[in-house]
């Protein structure tokens, strides 16, 4: 079940989104210089939409969406924990944005990846469109596009 997230759930979606990260084999010194970025805090909450993935009372997974003046969307926070990646958390969390998108029809969505989530989104349909740095120096992630495909009218 994906639900709106709230503040109570600050502490467990933080262990969430640590236990995703580490899952990737980071070294703990990249992950203390990413913690600032990684972590969220009663205004992060506040600044942008946050959901939780929910399975049997805890949380499986975190994601999170910004919406600029210019209706600019990008794909703050993405996190499923461990034991539920490659069971379909992560597709369900991103057909829950594509419905959100399509419900406030906003087309695109701006994704900075973990090159290990690269893979996730293209299988999504997004596209590579370049690179940003990051931590440490040298260091580049990927920027992806998801376009929403046009619903189709109907002519009668």
């Amino acid at each position: 079940m994906i639900l709106e997230a709230s503040s109570h759930q600050i502490p467990e979606m933080n262990e969430v989104i640590l236990a995703a990260k580490r899952h990737w084999g980071y070294p703990e010194e990249m992950i203390t210089a990413w913690l600032p970025d990684l972590l969220v805090d009663e205004g992060v909450l506040a600044s942008r939409r946050f959901w939780t993935l929910e399975d049997e009372g805890r949380i499986a997974g975190v994601f999170s969406i910004s919406v600029n003046k210019e209706l600019c969307c990008e794909l703050e926070d993405f996190w499923v924990l461990p034991q539920f990646m490659g069971q379909g958390a992560g597709r369900m969390m991103f057909g829950f944005v594509q419905d959100w998108l399509q419900t406030r029809q906003l087309s695109e969505l701006m994704i900075v990846a973990d090159p290990n989530a690269k893979g996730f989104y293209e299988r999504m349909g997004a596209v590579m469109v370049g690179s940003q740095p990051s931590v440490p120096e040298g260091r580049q992630l990927p920027v992806m596009r998801y376009a929403l495909e046009p619903t189709p009218t109907r002519e009668f």
